[in-house]
């Protein structure tokens, strides 16, 4: 038989098998170092991939937790619109002769008289949020006007460089120009009782006070977000830096509003006072509206048949203006109803009619 048959015959052929290297034993069963080496970068590479996707999750979920401000429970809407409303500008009478004040009138669109307030803006103006606020008192049956008591007399909070006397003059003829306003309001036909009470935001908060101690036709004051105590809220507002480098009229100024804050004046308020406050408000510290509760509720006078005259209302995780920003509606919608509720409670009602078609 020819060697090509036999190789024919044969069942199967074995394989080749590599010849070891010289000077070295074969070990059976391993493989090529080349592909070991390969397989050892991808297991590198896998591990180091599910490294970096660790710590990603982790970063992520830190991330997450930390933006995360917690919100207040039970937070509950206004009841829905009574009235249709009725608007306009009125001009109303200053503190010196030949000084007017701007206002917007904003009322429910039936015959009748209603409860009333005042609306104060903050520093920066009146604008369109006052005006949708407004609305929302007049829908549901109390009439009130945006007062624009920079439109009698202004002031610059804030400048370093204003004299102090003119400042200092312009600053109480504006608190009497919303004195005499809210007094001209009060005895408006629209208004029951004479009473009215006074809703001030931020700056105007403080404006809230001041004039709930000198006038008696002011039954309640809100107070969102306000400045009361001035030593410490100069000190969390203006850096010590600005405060070295200010002059002789800046630093009077300073005193002067120290010396007259707010909180000063809480023995001399009868108004029953409602405060609210976002707790993230980097603008005005929340502690600022603490501190004017405590300063009301110390006054053992301040109380009405045994209970406090005073509340706070604190939101989690809001900030400054939240009352006037649409994407905060739940605390606004729930501040509304307190206040609503609040001055209801507190001021004389009219015989108006209940529910005059929107």
């Amino acid at each position: 038989m020819s060697e090509k048959e036999n190789l024919s015959e044969s069942p199967q052929a074995e394989p080749a098998q590599a010849e070891p290297a010289p000077g070295t034993d074969p070990v059976p069963g391993a493989e090529p170092a080349r592909t070991g080496k390969k397989r050892g970068r991808a297991r590198r590479r896998r591990f180091g991939i599910a490294l970096r996707r660790g710590f990603l999750f982790i970063a992520l979920t830190v991330m997450a937790t930390s933006c995360v401000r917690p919100r207040t429970l039970g937070l509950m809407p206004p009841e829905s619109p009574r009235y249709a409303t009725a608007e306009s500008f009125v001009s109303l009478p200053g503190s010196e002769a030949g000084v007017a004040v701007e206002g917007f009138f904003v009322r429910p669109k039936a015959k009748g008289r209603f409860p009333c307030a005042v609306l104060l803006h903050g520093r920066g103006g009146w604008w369109r949020a006052y005006v949708r606020y407004a609305r929302e008192l007049a829908g549901r049956g109390i009439a009130s006007v945006i007062v624009n008591y920079y439109s009698g007399h202004y002031v610059n909070m804030e400048s370093l460089d204003v004299p102090f006397p003119h400042r200092r003059r312009q600053f109480e003829l504006q608190n009497k120009d919303i004195a005499r306003a809210t007094a001209a309001f009060s005895r408006n036909s629209i208004c029951a009782g004479g009473k009215v009470g006074v809703i001030g935001f931020s700056l105007g908060a403080d404006k809230a006070i001041r004039a709930a101690v000198d006038l008696s036709e002011i039954g309640v004051v809100v107070g969102y977000y306000g400045p009361y105590d001035y030593v410490k809220f100069i000190r969390h507002r203006v850096s010590r830096v600005l405060l070295a480098l200010a002059g002789e009229d800046a630093l009077r100024w300073k005193s002067y509003l120290e010396k007259n804050s707010p909180i000063e004046m809480a023995g001399k308020v009868r108004a029953k006072v409602l405060l609210f406050h976002g707790a993230a408000d980097r603008t005005v510290p929340p502690g600022q509206s603490a501190l004017m509760l405590g300063a009301l509720l110390r006054r053992g006078s301040f109380k009405t048949r045994g209970r406090p005259g005073a509340a706070i209302k604190i939101y989690e995780g809001v900030g400054h203006n939240f009352v006037l920003r649409r994407s905060r509606g739940a605390e606004r919608a729930d501040s509304l109803r307190r206040t609503v509720a609040f001055l209801r409670k507190n001021l004389p009602s009219g015989a108006g009619p209940r529910g005059a078609g929107l």
